[in-house]
């Protein structure tokens, strides 16, 4: 396998994994507690934005022709983590606006106004993160290693890694726990939830937020990855593609909306991009959004549960999980046996 081709894998590697930790934030918000997060490129933008300025040393017009605030040129480490905080942070206005006000019909549309809001609001406003222009130049981790470009790819894919892991933990965690259980309750049913005494509004929030640092923390690797971030990197279309594979590979599942990531923002659109070019300018980008969607109806008409389906647990009281509901009544049918 030639040098090239190597570097090309590693950095598929390294998208991958920062598309990963996005889907799986985005997943906790409509995968678990059912909140349709048309919204969600946001959160991947501020944390972006954050990591970036936080990086940056102060802007000096005459010479970058840059304007944006703060610039304090912080470690990168702690810059990463602010950009993911930014984003858990900036959920709990979301949910107050979005989520805790409007009925669960209106959300979705409330979530995809506040996109738009936010992207024409930054990109008329030079002065915050210089435009429509955006940030560019931010330093890369470990930029100080005397490695060339090739093996720097590998340094960078396994923070990714690292990343990666941590986000794994955090939504496992919480997939896991009953909180967890509480949101997939909630996304089934929020009346049925609200009355054995749970707040749906406080579940909401709590999913938005934990998203959202996920959300934040995609951005900021993504920043340092490519050194530059604007407006035209978020918009509305980039959560339809996350959406499109958490749907495909299968919500409510990790191990589902990791192999959706895998297919559809690495799979189809690398393999479209190989495609011989043909129309306009911009007619093959275009077409390439037609592909996604057609996929998306095709597998909300013939497999709506995804590749992987969410497992379904039944619950006993005082013992474990099992995995079907024949398998508890096999158990129950056994004891009464021996009896």
């Amino acid at each position: 396998m030639s040098q090239s081709t190597v570097y090309y894998l590693s950095g598929l590697g390294i998208l991958f994994v920062i598309n990963l930790v996005a889907v799986w934030g985005l997943d906790l918000h409509f995968g678990f507690a059912g909140v349709n997060s048309f919204a969600f490129i946001v959160f991947q933008a501020v944390g972006a934005y954050i990591t970036g300025v936080f990086s940056l040393s102060r802007a000096n017009t005459p010479v970058t022709f840059e304007t944006y605030i703060l610039g304090v040129h912080w470690p990168w480490p702690l810059a990463l983590l602010l950009g993911g905080i930014a984003g858990a942070v900036l959920a709990v206005p979301v949910g107050w606006i979005a989520v805790r006000r409007l009925r669960g019909d209106y959300q979705a549309m409330a979530m995809l106004v506040l996109a738009l809001i936010a992207n024409s609001l930054i990109a008329a406003e030079t002065g915050w993160f210089n435009g429509a222009t955006g940030l560019e130049s931010v330093p890369q981790p470990f930029g100080n290693l005397n490695v060339s470009l090739y093996d720097y790819h590998w340094v960078f894919l396994a923070l990714a890694a690292v990343c990666g892991i941590v986000s794994w933990w955090i939504a496992r965690g919480i997939a896991r726990s009953p909180l967890g259980r509480s949101m997939r309750a909630l996304r089934e049913s929020e009346s049925a939830l609200a009355a054995l005494g749970r707040d749906p509004n406080r579940l909401r929030t709590i999913a938005l937020v934990a998203g959202g640092f996920l959300g934040g923390l995609s951005g900021g690797l993504l920043i340092q990855y490519v050194q530059a971030w604007g407006p035209a990197s978020w918009l509305y279309a980039e959560t339809f593609l996350f959406f499109t594979a958490i749907i495909i590979g299968g919500r409510g599942n990790l191990l589902g909306t990791a192999l959706g990531t895998l297919l559809v923002p690495i799979g189809i659109v690398e393999v479209t991009r190989e495609l011989p070019q043909f129309g306009y300018p911009g007619e093959f980008a275009d077409f390439q959004w037609v592909a996604i969607g057609a996929l998306m109806l095709v597998f909300l008409w013939f497999r709506p549960h995804g590749l992987i389906p969410e497992r379904r647990r039944v619950f006993r009281p005082g013992g474990d999980d099992a995995s079907s509901g024949q398998e508890a009544s096999a158990r129950a049918l056994a004891r009464g046996s021996q009896r």
